[in-house]
């Protein structure tokens, strides 16, 4: 995505506006409108009659945009036939659809809700929020179609480490520097640490120089299900499989140690779901095509004797 920045902006200078037509142009004639906007256009000519400043100070503008681009230009060229007035917009679509421009606003602030409700009162770490209670506080009712959308919002917020979606609500856990409430457990024991524990600053990318057999990767905050990983080392994934695993790769290591799995490892900042897919795909569970593509299925030719 793409925006306009202003070096040093004294203030902006904000307008009302609507959309009087929109003109989708071929991809071609919609960026050289961006890179010569001042130019004569036949097209702006032709709806001159559709821009104006009204009485109240709202521009009916033009919105121009080009054959498979999601940005646009609001033009109001005031009479003339270039864009005398002009306002690049990165993502047209809530301009363009007036019911998915609400659908986003609703869906916001259900996130927003959840997120704040939860991380404000939990204890524990997670909170459970009831479809009735959301419907009551926001507005959003619980339908399949725009429900998995939701929780996608959710786990993409910094709060969230993992969502479960339940019979009557939405299970949230949240990391714990978001929750003030939370209170810790000073009761629970620290399972028992190998001596050659890594540094906890150290990532899971850096510890890929040894050779791990049978090794179980587990969140340090929320609980998933492991899959034993046979062989983890430097050369497992392919380049494309470091490219599409690089934020498990990055996830710091909090710990080794022999536990109820085994052989496991600690981490943090990386998502739990995103921790579990990636040991269930090195352990076979995800499609021939995609584990061919991310996966060395044999060692490099310089390593073979």
């Amino acid at each position: 995505m793409k925006a306009i920045f202003e070096r040093k902006p004294a203030d902006f200078d904000l307008r009302n506006f609507e959309v009087s037509k929109t003109i989708r142009l071929p991809a071609d004639v919609f960026e050289a409108v961006l890179q010569k906007p001042m130019r004569d256009y036949d097209f702006i000519q032709d709806n001159i009659e559709q821009m104006h400043c009204d009485s109240s100070g709202v521009y009916h503008c033009l919105l121009l945009t080009g054959e498979g681009r999601n940005d646009g230009l609001l033009v109001e060229s005031e009479g003339y036939s270039y864009c005398r007035y002009a306002s690049y917009v990165p993502n047209i679509s809530a301009l363009t659809s007036p019911a998915l421009q609400q659908l986003n606003e609703l869906m916001t602030a259900a996130a927003d809700y959840i997120v704040t409700i939860g991380t404000q009162n939990t204890t524990e770490g997670n909170w459970i929020i009831g479809f009735d209670e959301l419907a009551q506080q926001t507005g959003f009712e619980h339908d399949f179609s725009s429900m998995d959308t939701l929780l996608d919002m959710l786990h993409e917020r910094e709060e969230v480490a993992n969502v479960e979606l339940g019979d009557s609500g939405i299970d949230v856990c949240y990391y714990l520097d978001f929750c003030p409430q939370y209170g810790g457990h000073p009761e629970e024991a620290e399972p028992e640490q190998l001596p050659e524990a890594p540094s906890p600053v150290s990532r899971l990318k850096d510890l890929l120089h040894l050779h791990w057999e049978d090794i179980h990767l587990l969140h340090k905050d929320v609980e998933i299900q492991p899959a034993t990983i046979v062989e983890l080392n430097e050369h497992t994934l392919t380049n494309a499989g470091k490219e599409a695993w690089a934020d498990v790769l990055d996830a710091e290591v909090v710990k080794v140690y022999n536990g109820y799995y085994g052989l496991q490892m600690e981490l943090e900042k990386v998502k739990p779901r995103r921790l579990e897919e990636f040991s269930s795909m090195l352990a076979g569970y995800c499609p021939v095509s995609d584990y061919e593509k991310w996966v060395t299925l044999m060692p490099p030719l310089s390593h073979l004797k």
